[in-house]
């Protein structure tokens, strides 16, 4: 069975649909700019686009305290981040070994932990953990919740795309005198983060969202930052508002650099077919 793109799974538009699609589009457009414009229009007649109601960003105090909540956002990102793909690459690994106990083992593990929500997860890091004589620092107990729930998703995410490379070329790999895992290192893991980076770049936005979870255990992360500065000047709209587009900012960098890596692994893999022809 070949693995036929999926536009060509679906017959494209005709005249009719095509101009069914731009007509919703249009009007889809134009409901979401007569709402922004509502909002901004209310926002604006009760005094939140006045001059003073965003001057206090504008001090150095307030920049400080959001740059110290952005270096605590991106620092628990980053690490979480880190194990988690690591975590997620050994399980997705553990998942297709050739034992059946370890198969099982690892997917009842899976299973668990992402069904289990991250809020619930961090919960037992600051409840229970203590109980048994672990006592991390706040860093460590959000690090710990986002790798625990993440790392599952991710470990499904690889296991899927390391599913979809054809057979053969472990096959070739193994016939050409490499060991099963380095034929793994080498061949198989490569074309997999490649196939599967749009939804690891997906999974790894919705890991730096979660680490507004902090604000439950009184970590500086950007939305405790903004609470804070919301209730020092009473402008907890603004505040949000400013916080949301920095967190734009930050998940737009990150899709960029996705883009980056995703091309860098291709200029690489077309290398090596070049070096193998």
């Amino acid at each position: 069975m070949t693995n036929a793109p999926i536009d060509r799974m679906f017959d494209p538009p005709g005249p009719r649909g095509r101009r069914t699609i731009r007509l919703a589009s249009m009007l889809v457009v134009a409901l979401l700019a007569g709402l922004a414009w509502l909002v901004l229009y209310r926002f604006g007649r009760s005094g939140g686009l006045d001059r003073q109601a965003w001057a206090i960003f504008e001090s150095p105090n307030v920049i400080k305290l959001l740059g110290k909540a952005l270096y605590a956002t991106v620092r628990a990102a980053l690490l979480a981040g880190l194990i988690a793909l690591a975590w997620g690459t050994a399980l997705a690994l553990m998942r297709l070994s050739r034992h059946r106990w370890l198969r099982m083992a690892v997917a009842a593990y899976v299973e668990v932990t992402r069904s289990l929500p991250t809020l619930l997860v961090l919960y037992f890091t600051i409840l229970v953990l203590p109980f048994s004589g672990l006592r991390l620092p706040i860093y460590g107990q959000l690090v710990l919740a986002l790798t625990i729930t993440n790392a599952s998703m991710i470990s499904e995410v690889l296991r899927a795309s390391l599913l979809s490379i054809p057979a053969g070329q472990l096959e070739a790999s193994l016939s050409l005198g490499l060991t099963r895992p380095r034929a793994f290192w080498y061949i198989i893991l490569p074309q997999g983060f490649r196939a599967a980076m749009p939804a690891l770049v997906a999974q790894l936005v919705y890991l730096l969202k979660g680490t507004t979870l902090g604000y439950v255990i009184s970590y500086e992360e950007l939305l405790y930052s903004a609470k804070l500065i919301g209730e020092y000047t009473n402008f907890i709209l603004q505040s949000i508002l400013v916080v949301t587009a920095i967190y734009l900012v930050l998940n737009i960098i990150l899709s960029r650099v996705s883009i980056w890596i995703e091309q860098r692994l291709c200029v690489r893999g077309a290398a090596a077919s070049s070096k193998r022809k």
